[in-house]
């Protein structure tokens, strides 16, 4: 059976690690890829949706890694906007499943579900009831994030769990997953199943004078200390393991009365769900690394 897969992101068609997706989908063979992404970058856009003026959609031939030209399109939106665009206009039928990413940088923590892009388009494909998927991958500073050869083994993963996902759906009591890659992989990398911690980076606002006279204002962040305590989180995960974290996410923020019993056994299930495709993954990623070895350092391909 042949699915139907929206990719989407928050970077635009430009992105090397989202081009080493597409590559990886295509390679998977999983079925059709339509892709619609944003006209613009759109980095820590949040679920925001367009009201206040129209919405203007291209049509673009990208050529892809070994597949030659292909079609996508483009919105002049949110990522959000183009999830929506994608299902209502300009697809013939709703997807099996849309996955958002790869992003260029890390989406952890409970702080980067609500400010990130490339999680809104997949929280835009949950709210519409389709099976959806946020990947993210760290970049370092100084490191660079092309070309989009040095993130085929990540795309390649990440094509997997989209595999996963359209043939067996998300566990009851999951609405999204959230997966995080760190830059380099090895046969060596953990896979875990994480939970949100609170923040990577506290906020700080710096005041500067602009050559009017006039004050102005940059927000930047510094990064939180991680300790033991953080153990168990994508925090933690990434950043000490060096691990890829797959984050089962619920989108139900309620605070209410609740059988604790039935929710602690859905809970229970659904992550022996998940453990069972990371479980999946660190094989396949062991299998992939030994037959690619030289994939991230030795090619240099460009788009």
């Amino acid at each position: 059976m042949d699915y139907h897969i929206l990719l989407t992101n928050d970077d635009g068609l430009h992105s090397a690690p989202f081009r080493a997706f597409w590559t990886g989908l295509m390679e998977r063979k999983i079925g059709k890829v339509t892709v619609v992404v944003p006209e613009h970058e759109m980095s820590a856009a949040g679920k925001g949706i367009t009201l206040h003026k129209p919405l203007r959609i291209r049509k673009l031939p990208v050529k892809v890694r070994g597949f030659g030209y292909r079609e996508a399109f483009t919105v002049s939106g949110t990522p959000g906007d183009a999830v929506t665009v994608a299902v209502k206009y300009i697809m013939d039928s709703e997807p099996d499943v849309v996955v958002s990413g790869i992003n260029v940088g890390d989406n952890i923590t409970l702080d980067n579900i609500f400010t990130s892009g490339t999680i809104a388009a997949a929280l835009q494909g949950t709210i519409m009831g389709i099976t959806s998927s946020a990947f993210s991958v760290e970049i370092p500073a100084g490191q660079p994030s092309r070309p989009v050869d040095r993130f085929l083994t990540h795309a390649r993963l990440a094509a997997m769990i989209t595999e996963w996902l359209v043939k067996k759906g998300l566990p009851e009591g999951v609405d999204l997953l959230n997966v995080n890659f760190p830059y380099r992989i090895s046969e060596d990398t953990p896979v875990r199943i994480t939970r949100l911690a609170r923040m990577k980076f506290e906020n700080y606002v710096l005041e500067r004078i602009d050559t009017r006279g006039n004050p102005y204002y940059w927000l930047g962040g510094n990064p939180v200390p991680v300790t033991e305590k953080d153990r168990g989180t994508d925090l933690y995960a990434l950043m000490v393991e060096r691990a890829v974290s797959i984050t089962p996410i619920n989108l139900d923020l309620s605070v209410r009365e609740l059988d604790c019993e039935e929710l602690n056994r859905k809970r229970r299930k659904a992550l022996e769900e998940i453990a069972s495709l990371a479980d999946q993954l660190k094989e396949y990623l062991v299998d992939l690394t030994r037959r690619h070895s030289h994939v991230q350092e030795e090619e240099t391909t460009s788009f």
